[in-house]
């Protein structure tokens, strides 16, 4: 969004903008909460991965992270006004794969090996289930005849978006 990010302590921070993503987290955090994030910061094509997750200390979330994100949830809800007390500090951050062109790909990679790469759309992924198990059992789905592999080498890719962010 072209909006300015401002703390409920009047702290604006210099980007002109803000995003964030939210969603239900109590298998995460063992109670019931929200989990999300904000804008990446691209490393390029190496990562460390080991130690994977939140014990790499390589990709943890900047100071200004709960700030930022507590502030973005207030103003897209009102019920989440005030949080920042129950912020839970602890480590945050981690590393989020993309496809070239921030769609997924759905698709036999080898005769024995079918891949999901979700470019990091995650729980969004729940919806493919069916298909992809149908598909597996020699049931071919038209539905994911974009999301195929060979689209990169046939050019058959999906529109780029006006969006800022390399996830929409």
């Amino acid at each position: 969004m072209n909006t300015p990010v401002v703390t409920e302590d009047g702290h604006e921070f210099p980007d002109k903008h803000f995003y964030m993503y939210a969603r239900y987290a109590a298998e995460r955090v063992g109670a019931p909460g929200i989990q999300g994030g904000t804008i990446p910061v691209k490393i390029g094509g190496k990562a460390d991965v080991e130690p994977y997750g939140h014990l790499n200390d390589k990709y943890q979330a900047d100071d200004w992270f709960a700030d930022y994100y507590c502030a973005t949830l207030a103003y897209l809800f009102g019920r989440f006004k005030g949080s920042r007390k129950l912020f839970k500090e602890r480590r945050n951050g981690g590393i989020g794969a993309f496809t070239p062109d921030n769609v997924p790909v759905f698709d036999w990679v080898a005769p024995n090996a079918w891949m999901i790469a979700d470019s990091n759309h995650g729980f969004k992924m729940i919806g493919v289930g069916a298909l992809v198990a149908k598909e597996l059992l020699g049931e071919p789905q038209a539905l994911l005849e974009p999301f195929r592999f060979g689209r990169y080498q046939t050019g058959k890719l999906h529109p780029v978006s006006n969006s800022p962010f390399p996830w929409s």
